[in-house]
């Protein structure tokens, strides 16, 4: 910055701002290191076919049966049918309160 190869902004009372294209402009694009590949390892307890994944997948299938008998419960549970109309009239409903004779007439 003191020999003017970068342009800065004054960002704050003491800090500076740098744009990341003027340090591309100034010292070129960052070149990529060598970098050693990473060893592939397997796990000695991953294999297809152990003992717990067996019993994993007898849970996983219990589980399943058990999910599907909930929902079949559900659906019996929340089947409503339809209600048989009676053959008679209804019986007229009774009067409200505020229809009702305040006094009587007893003879």
């Amino acid at each position: 910055m003191a020999e003017g190869l970068l342009s800065w902004e004054v960002e704050g009372e003491k800090s500076r701002r740098l744009e990341t294209s003027e340090l591309i402009r100034a010292y070129g694009e960052l070149k990529p290191l060598a970098q050693s590949k990473p060893e592939k390892t397997a796990h000695g307890d991953t294999g297809s076919g152990t003992e717990n994944s067996v019993l994993i997948l007898a849970e996983l299938k219990a589980l399943r049966e058990e999910v599907a008998e909930l929902r079949q419960a559900m659906r019996l549970i929340e089947h409503k049918p339809e209600l048989a109309q009676p053959d008679s009239v209804p019986a007229d409903k009774p009067t409200p309160w505020w229809r009702r004779p305040l006094f009587t007439r007893q003879g």
